[in-house]
């Protein structure tokens, strides 16, 4: 930020100047401002001010929100026609930049629209999917209009705040919107360098290392003892996951880092590395709004190309729809998800890869899990807010999936479909018309043909209203195996009761453990792993221009 003093701030797009006290105006059908002012060091290390000069002759041709804090009545979106910056150093002394920016007023906030020009087809793919088309204007933008057939709302939470996600863009259609010059950059994607600075335009000198790709909802930079290190933003917190990169051989420490396109909208970020012989490259794009890093991955020589877990975690869908995610959340809630809009096959790390090819698109993120309602999913100090019928049942460490202890029943060979389900105490509070996914590992030495979850929904007086069924399929023998029940909380629901089903009279052999027993609100509609693969298939490039209201 500029330095302190008395001085005001002039902010154009991302970068920050040092108010001056003059702007030369003219009027006429173009009406242009021209302003211009010093940077100097000190007070600035030698290091910023540099880096502020080539961030302002970065500008020229852009279109961007200006503001003045000093003279607010100026602000509004410009065109920025000239730029010139001197740099004068009196060596181990003081180091300066004159600068100046002439700009052609666009309009002010209440006389202009920004169109967003969605351009180009959706990504070919050999999956036959028509993807979804969707945009994610600035966070503070108003006014959204798309013509005659209005789109679908998200809202996404991130570490800029709440940013909203239009689904169902009609075709051949440029949507218009308003928004305030100060507010225009709120859920920007910025490219960061090791120091924390944002990177402004494109021709650029830049590290190899310590850099940041983020949107406030999802972020890439270097790995920690992998390629890439991919973080995703949820219930408040980022969480991490280390992916490796491969052609032919993991490819860790690149040479060369490089900036093709540097917009709020819209960021991509080339690497490049040695290759004996030729070379490597990898472009990571990323989006205003979206919850996916974008990636293309491409070679000289042909050879296996694949993007996957640094720490292994097994894929559950097939590589057949266009993407894997990960069987189970992990010990944070959430799930990895990754896939291409070609033909590939699921890493067994988790990922994807292709064979004999030079090229490889992907794209990596999470499907992140919603906050558990229930307490005592674990069974790791009681069986406290569960219990059995059918059979005798309570805390084990027998046998765990995760920690050291699963509840276990043992049916007493009688009763038709022993279980395992939440006491009414231990039942959460639902909402009626809400959706609520149940989850859990389920285990038995000996199995059994048939098993599933089940949703009990309860009303105010613990009354069963109906029981919600999950898919029925074999428990193998021995194996640990993912169950999952998905429906939505009828009327005068007040409670839901998860519970683990052992349908048949089953003989007292044959012994159920349960696991993680979890549930949550389902994910959102926009959210799930085939929705993101949809918002992958249909990115369309998009190209930001003020018209007149």
């Amino acid at each position: 930020m500029p330095e302190s003093g008395g001085w005001g701030t002039l902010t154009v797009g991302r970068l920050a100047l040092r108010e001056v006290f003059k702007v030369s105006e003219s009027g006429g059908e173009k009406r242009t401002l021209s302003v211009s002012g010093q940077e100097a060091s000190p007070p600035l290390t030698r290091q910023q001010l540099v880096d502020r000069h080539d961030d302002l002759l970065a500008l020229e041709g852009s279109v961007l929100p200006v503001t003045f804090e000093d003279k607010p009545e100026r602000n509004g979106f410009y065109l920025v026609t000239g730029v010139t910056a001197d740099l004068t150093e009196w060596k181990n002394e003081v180091l300066l930049s004159d600068w100046k920016l002439d700009l052609t007023r666009a309009g002010t906030e209440n006389e202009t629209d920004l169109q967003s020009r969605l351009t180009g087809a959706v990504r070919q793919n050999d999956f036959s999917l028509t993807g979804e088309r969707w945009h994610a204007p600035p966070i503070g933008h108003y006014g959204y209009f798309t013509g005659s057939t209005a789109p679908s709302i998200l809202t996404r939470t991130g570490a800029d705040g709440a940013i909203t996600v239009y689904r169902g863009i009609p075709a051949n259609v440029s949507p218009r919107w308003g928004c305030s010059p100060s507010a225009y950059m709120a859920g920007r994607v910025r490219f960061t360098t090791s120091t924390g600075r944002e990177v402004t335009g494109t021709d650029r000198l830049l590290a190899a290392t310590g850099w940041s790709l983020s949107n406030g909802l999802v972020s890439v930079g270097p790995g920690s003892g992998s390629t890439l290190a991919v973080q995703s933003y949820a219930g408040g917190s980022w969480f991490t996951k280390q992916w490796n990169v491969t052609a032919g051989s993991v490819l860790t420490g690149w040479d060369s880092a490089s900036l093709l396109r540097n917009e709020p909208e819209h960021v991509i970020v080339r690497l490049v590395k040695s290759s004996v012989p030729g070379r490597v490259t990898l472009d990571l794009s990323l989006r205003r709004g979206s919850r996916l890093i974008e990636g293309f991955l491409k070679t000289g020589a042909s050879s296996t190309l694949s993007v996957s877990l640094a720490t292994p975690e097994g894929p559950t869908s097939t590589a057949s729809s266009g993407y894997v995610s990960a069987a189970s959340e992990d010990a944070d809630g959430n799930a990895f998800l990754a896939g291409s809009a070609r033909t590939f096959t699921g890493h067994a790390d988790g990922g994807v890869t292709r064979s004999s090819t030079t090229s490889l698109d992907f794209f990596l993120g999470l499907v992140g899990g919603q906050p558990v309602l229930n307490a005592n999913p674990y069974f790791e100090t009681d069986a406290s807010g569960w219990t059995a019928s059918g059979g005798t049942g309570g805390r084990s460490t027998d046998f765990a999936h995760l920690g050291v202890a699963s509840y276990k029943l043992t049916p007493d060979g009688v009763t038709a479909t022993p279980l395992i389900s939440m006491t009414a105490t231990g039942s959460p509070a639902v909402t009626v018309g809400q959706s609520y996914t149940g989850t859990g590992w389920l285990y038995s030495p000996a199995g059994h043909g048939t098993v599933n979850l089940a949703i009990d929904w309860l009303d105010v007086s613990n009354a069963n209203l109906l029981t919600s069924q999950g898919t029925v399929s074999a428990l193998g023998a021995g194996l640990w195996t993912f169950y999952s029940v998905t429906a939505t909380a009828p009327s005068n629901a007040v409670k839901a009761s998860l519970k683990a089903r052992l349908p048949g009279t089953p003989a007292s052999s044959v012994v159920l453990y349960a696991d993680e027993m979890k549930l949550r609100t389902a994910v959102p509609s926009g959210e799930a792993a085939t929705d993101l693969r949809n918002q992958y298939i249909a990115s369309l490039p998009e190209a930001v221009y003020p018209v007149r209201r």
